[in-house]
């Protein structure tokens, strides 16, 4: 029975390593997506692949070029239930959308604060955070402070 399973790639080789397990006819899942004209990939340094483990041999798989590892608990491998990896692809688009609005601000740009205690002021975005926050500049009192603010209160200017 073929199983999906979890391989860790060379740093920025997900693309060699997913053609040259397909070239050995692995049936491999690398979801990407194409953000401002450049494709990445969904999970970096991560491939999903499917295998027998009653009927394949999986020894030249570790010594594929780009492969790094099987991604391993303890002494098992990592196995991915099929219902994760048909939630991943159905759920790609929306997380290729996610992406590309996340990358909608750089830092350096100025925006403004569209509500809060600071509504209407004019600050300098710095960095995006977990959980849809974001930090920005905003000169107070004659000095630049560091704020976290969730990314629906700013605007780019």
């Amino acid at each position: 029975m073929k199983k999906w399973y979890l391989i860790q790639t060379k740093p920025q080789q997900e693309d060699i390593a997913s053609q040259n397990l397909s070239n050995q006819d692995f049936d491999v899942f690398h979801p990407k997506a194409i953000i401002k004209n450049k494709t990445v990939s969904l999970f970096p340094r991560y491939l999903f692949i499917q295998l027998d483990d009653k009927n394949q041999n999986w020894t030249p798989i570790r010594s594929t070029r780009g492969v790094a590892n099987f991604v391993r608990f303890g002494l098992s491998f990592a196995i991915v239930p099929n219902n994760i990896i048909k939630l991943i692809k159905i759920n790609q688009q929306q997380t290729i959308e996610k992406l590309i609005n996340i990358y909608s601000h750089q830092k350096g740009d100025s925006i403004e604060i569209k509500s809060g205690v600071f509504k209407g002021q004019k600050a300098v975005f710095q960095n995006y955070n977990s959980q849809d926050r974001v930090t920005v500049l905003l000169k107070l009192i004659g000095q630049q402070q560091e704020l976290e603010l969730s990314e629906k209160e700013v605007a780019v200017v």
